[in-house]
């Protein structure tokens, strides 16, 4: 039996589902359990899950919040309860601790529920919800029965008393915060009980009004708005680069050489973690001193588009049992490729939450659509001077696209929140297959 029984609910929880599991088993108080409650997850969170020595996992079909909180507490032992989404990262490794400590010489004490703190890359709404309410203080409520079950603790003997509501479809935490209160007892906010969570309280929010708010307010807190859980760095990302090639290359052709020479910057990436080349000769990855998929296994090869044939090469990569995080898309054909790029785009992708970022031509040019009735049109009929004008980003999705597992996964290159890096050298633009053509 432990002494602290984890409940963690899932629900498609494979992008959060290791860096929330892995800060839980490098906290300095170890006497616990962890029970994880699935709800039907489609993607692999479950599989990730099992890397780690979960106590019980409990599959449910239908998510009612107090219910699947009541059933992994159910299927618990400890004296004490934990209840914390898998979206959540505890920022520190005394977080389980801190929470415990709070029960001791107080029988009065129902629960304790701790801070939560916005990513650097939560959006303005959620973030100045997140800053706002859950403050710097310490504070003892006797009335206020707000609690919140994402990040918190509370008695067994409690949960004996007054199980979480099993009818209401949200707010079961403040549903059970307030019968405890009135029952005569307190609940505690406990701020150095803090977890990373880029969710926030509240839907709808204007977003220019919460900008204005959240701009005071990651001043006054910037020691936390710009931070990241350790496991979210980009040097702990799980990144592969794949480069897909078609037909033969010749040893010291010109594509030979551009190919060596975009995995070499592969190599020299700090954050790329492997590297595999999808040919029809398997030789050309050993020359390469990189990993293979032998672009003859996967069906209709030739007549597949670049979102379709890295979607195969994750499936491929997916069934050797790694599950990366990320897709680097790499075309070997571009002749300059800035020094540095790729693990520019890692840190982008990492720091401001982008499911696919990618390099961007930046030009001021003035450009004239056709439409179906063969008739033009100004994408922007201003003449301004060009300081004055906002940019358009011809995509070079070639010179490196990260994209996350999740988006590849559904046969996409590009998809979810879009960020690019913006290329000013017009030399970026170049390509060996086109220049030959011409």
């Amino acid at each position: 039996m432990a002494n602290v029984s984890i409940i963690v609910r899932t629900k498609n929880e494979e992008r959060w589902i290791a860096h929330c599991l892995s800060m839980l088993y490098q906290q300095d108080y170890t006497d616990f359990e962890v029970i994880l409650v699935d709800n039907a997850s489609t993607d692999h969170t479950v599989e990730i899950a099992k890397r780690y020595p979960l106590a019980a996992l409990i599959n449910i079909d239908k998510f009612i919040p107090g219910k699947a909180l009541n059933d992994g507490i159910r299927a618990s032992s400890g004296k004490f309860i934990v209840c914390l989404s898998a979206h959540c990262v505890p920022k520190n490794k005394d977080w389980l601790s801190t929470l415990l400590r709070n029960f001791e010489n107080d029988d009065k004490l129902a629960g304790v529920y701790g801070r939560q703190l916005p990513l650097s890359f939560t959006d303005d709404t959620d973030k100045r919800d997140l800053l706002i309410v859950f403050g710097q203080d310490r504070r003892v409520q006797y009335k206020d029965y707000f609690f919140h079950n994402a990040n918190s603790m509370l008695r067994r003997e409690m949960w004996d008393k007054f199980p979480f509501d099993e009818e209401v479809t949200n707010i079961e935490d403040r549903v059970w915060g307030k019968a405890v209160t009135m029952a005569g007892y307190h609940i505690v906010y406990d701020p150095n009980a803090a977890v990373f969570h880029h969710h926030g309280l509240h839907q709808g929010n204007a977003p220019k009004r919460a900008r204005g708010v959240v701009s005071i307010i990651e001043r006054l807190d910037s020691d936390v708005v710009f931070e990241l859980p350790e496991s979210w760095h980009p040097d702990k990302a799980n990144v592969v680069a794949v480069l897909p090639v078609q037909g033969e290359i010749k040893p010291n052709s010109e594509a030979y050489k551009l190919l060596a020479k975009s995995i070499l910057a592969l190599k020299n990436s700090k954050y790329v973690n492997k590297i595999y080349i999808v040919a029809s000769d398997p030789a050309l990855a050993k020359q390469m001193e990189v990993l293979s998929i032998d672009r003859k296994s996967i069906q209709n090869a030739e007549a597949l588009g670049t979102d379709e044939l890295l979607q195969k090469s994750l499936e491929k990569i997916e069934s050797l049992g790694d599950f990366p995080e990320a897709v680097l898309y790499v075309n070997y054909d571009y002749i300059y490729r800035p020094e540095g790029l790729f693990d520019e785009l890692i840190k982008n992708a990492q720091y401001k939450g982008y499911d696919t970022v990618f390099p961007g031509y930046t030009d001021y040019g003035h450009y004239w659509l056709k439409n179906s009735d063969d008739e033009y049109k100004e994408t922007d009929p201003s003449m301004k001077n060009r300081s004055e004008r906002e940019p358009v980003y011809r995509a070079l999705y070639g010179q490196g696209c990260m994209t996350s597992a999740v988006v590849i996964r559904t046969g996409k290159l590009v998809g979810g929140k879009v960020g690019i890096h913006p290329i000013k050298d017009h030399q970026c633009t170049l390509r060996l297959s086109s220049l030959s053509k011409t």
